[in-house]
């Protein structure tokens, strides 16, 4: 019987593996290995006004397939903590037009053009958040 399952790109091959604990037994690594010729793309978000972790950010990316959209959360499975880096599927797209992230802090940060088949990290710009408007 198993308790708890933990979600990341073990060996940072694109692939998102598996961690699925047992009940009073091993733990069982499910390590995707699917032969594929798609692409890739993998974040890994560092906050400096939000938190370090970036917990709560929400990325879009906007690629001529569509929109997907993920927010970093480490949450998952019972007493498990799965990876806070993001992993998005690209299929035969080699580049990311747009990406855009909604950090904690307010600030909204945009990126254009980034390579597939790679794990990036991007810091929190010091841009300042937008401030909504006062009313009178």
């Amino acid at each position: 019987m198993s308790r708890g399952t933990a979600i990341g790109d073990l060996d940072n091959d694109g692939r998102v593996d598996a961690v699925v604990t047992t009940n009073g037994g091993p733990a069982y690594i499910l390590r995707n290995e699917t032969d594929t010729h798609n692409h890739w793309l993998a974040l890994n978000l560092a906050g400096h006004k939000s938190n370090r972790d970036a917990i709560g950010a929400a990325v879009k990316i906007v690629t001529k397939q569509g929109i997907q959209t993920a927010t970093v959360t480490t949450s998952g499975s019972y007493l498990s903590s799965s990876d806070k880096r993001l992993s998005f599927g690209l299929g035969s797209e080699t580049v990311v037009p747009e990406l855009e992230i909604r950090w904690p802090s307010g600030i909204v940060q945009k990126l254009q053009n980034i390579k597939a088949d790679q794990l990036i990290r991007i810091d929190e710009s010091e841009q300042t958040p937008a401030q909504p408007a006062s009313s009178k």
